[in-house]
């Protein structure tokens, strides 16, 4: 099998399981407890919020765990009254803020003149580091040093970022970061939020005193260390991931090689090293993912948040791509463990499945469509 769609989910480290299991059996204490059996639970968790802050560049008392990001990203826009946004941000932000949606540029890099022209009015500003999509990075210290100089705090949607490219919330003025544990090889379940020291903010979840009263109920224990071993191992491995950008022009080189135009969504704007949006001029992309998938090729058409719904991507629209464009594309992402041995054999693959539709659709037929 390619397991190509590693932006929407990681597979779990081998070494994340092992670090987890003491906590699924022998060590299931309640860390709120007050014996010591409890209080060696309780140290595991500062171990894993220091872990995690070591990743992106803060102290372990900003870090607070969730069930997920998206509750982190809830949390941190709940500080707000009227916030901006960008066009292209995650559901997660653009279902949940209250307030007004900038646009990007055609390559998904923000508007920062227009994003300037906005800002006065809001209290805060919501933006991803990097997008869940084209995987385009945002010129995080523009946005960012524009909201302060009008008074706006600062939420960073870090999830794609974070364990990928590096990431130092100290040297940004940011107020809040969401992050989530499954999209660098942690367990699902289990987010984090970064709160800048001296910042005022209210808890979304109130009730018992767990996260030092920052978010009540009982910590998932073994998923929050999987989190931390998670982190861990991303900070040791940041190398590997720069190494992918190569891997991903292999992959490009090789159908270039076949005759395949591809074009390459965001492809002017810096992007992460490990995710490839792209198109086939013609080619319907769910036509070729629905031939791909029974070959073990996994890779997808939108973002694992809204694949279910039959609406063109919001985030290609919000660059101006046609609806016909949008429906061309294929988001494929890779993870750390991809080999080149695995990228020739999936460019094989995919460019065999190319062929394969193109063999039927012609300037009559159309655009072939491919069923279940």
């Amino acid at each position: 099998m390619w397991y190509w769609d590693n932006n929407a989910t990681t597979p779990l480290d081998p070494a994340v399981l092992e670090a987890m299991l003491p906590y699924l059996r022998e060590q299931y204490y309640n860390p709120s407890a007050a014996y010591a059996p409890a209080k060696a639970v309780r140290r595991a968790l500062d171990t894993a919020r220091e872990q995690v802050a070591a990743l992106v560049g803060a102290d372990a008392s900003e870090i607070f765990f969730t069930s997920c990001a998206t509750e982190a990203t809830n949390t941190a826009l709940a500080q707000f009254e009227h916030a901006l946004t960008l066009a292209t941000e995650h559901p997660a932000t653009l279902r949940t803020l209250h307030g007004d949606v900038a646009p990007v540029l055609a390559n998904g890099v923000a508007d920062v003149p227009e994003w300037k022209e906005l800002l006065p009015g809001h209290d805060g500003v919501s933006f991803a580091w990097a997008n869940h999509e084209t995987g385009v990075i945002q010129p995080v210290r523009s946005l960012a040093h524009a909201a302060a100089e009008v008074g706006a705090r600062v939420h960073a949607d870090i999830v794609q970022a974070a364990g990928k490219i590096p990431v130092n919330l100290h040297e940004v003025p940011v107020h809040f970061a969401s992050l989530s544990a499954h999209k660098f090889h942690g367990p699902k379940g289990v987010g984090a939020l970064y709160v800048r020291t001296g910042t005022e903010w209210k808890p979304y979840l109130t009730g018992g005193a767990q996260e030092d009263y920052r978010r009540a109920g009982t910590e998932n224990v073994a998923g929050i260390v999987g989190m931390g071993k998670a982190a861990e191992l991303a900070l040791a491995a940041a190398e590997i991931y720069a190494h992918l950008a190569d891997l991903r022009q292999r992959f490009l080189d090789a159908l270039s090689a076949a005759g395949i135009e591809t074009v390459i969504n965001g492809g002017t704007a810096p992007r992460l090293p490990h995710v490839l949006n792209m198109r086939i001029p013609g080619m319907k992309a769910e036509s070729l993912s629905l031939l791909l998938e029974p070959a073990g090729f996994l890779c997808s058409t939108g973002s694992a948040c809204t694949s279910a719904e039959p609406e063109p991507s919001h985030v290609l629209r919000a660059m101006g791509l046609p609806d016909a464009q949008i429906r061309e594309s294929l988001r494929l992402s890779l993870n750390r463990y991809t080999t080149a041995e695995e990228v020739d054999s999936a460019a094989a693959l995919f460019i065999r499945v190319v062929q394969k539709v193109r063999s039927v659709q012609s300037s009559v037929t159309g655009p072939v469509m491919v069923y279940r």
